[in-house]
């Protein structure tokens, strides 16, 4: 059995409009992508520029995998452009996930 694997990227972008409509344009390739589950693409509420990204991979080997193909993947290469500083970037496994309780309507 395969583990799920979270990646976390955290970083400042050159122009912000730019770097929305290359970041969808990247999440547009990256569907075709070996082991590709999701990707959550956020935005700092107080720090303008300040992307993260949340891409859910199989496992490690094709979060991995997924990270070498895209340093050469034409699809990547304008957000590439707009990245101005990597904050954070790290893979990792879920120890324990918490639900929240389903209440009734009142």
């Amino acid at each position: 059995m395969t583990t799920p694997c979270l990646e976390l990227v955290v970083f400042k972008v050159k122009d912000l409009a730019k770097a929305r409509i290359a970041r969808r344009a990247a999440q547009d390739v990256v569907r075709n992508y070996e082991g590709f589950l999701s990707w959550s693409a956020y935005e700092a509420c107080d720090d303008a520029g300040l992307f993260a990204d949340v891409v859910m991979w199989r496992d490690l080997a094709t979060a991995k995998a997924a990270g070498q193909k895209v340093m050469s993947d034409p699809g990547f290469k304008a957000i590439m452009a707009e990245i101005d500083g990597l904050v954070s970037m790290a893979h990792y496994t879920a120890d324990r996930i918490v639900e929240a309780k389903m209440t009734a309507a009142a």
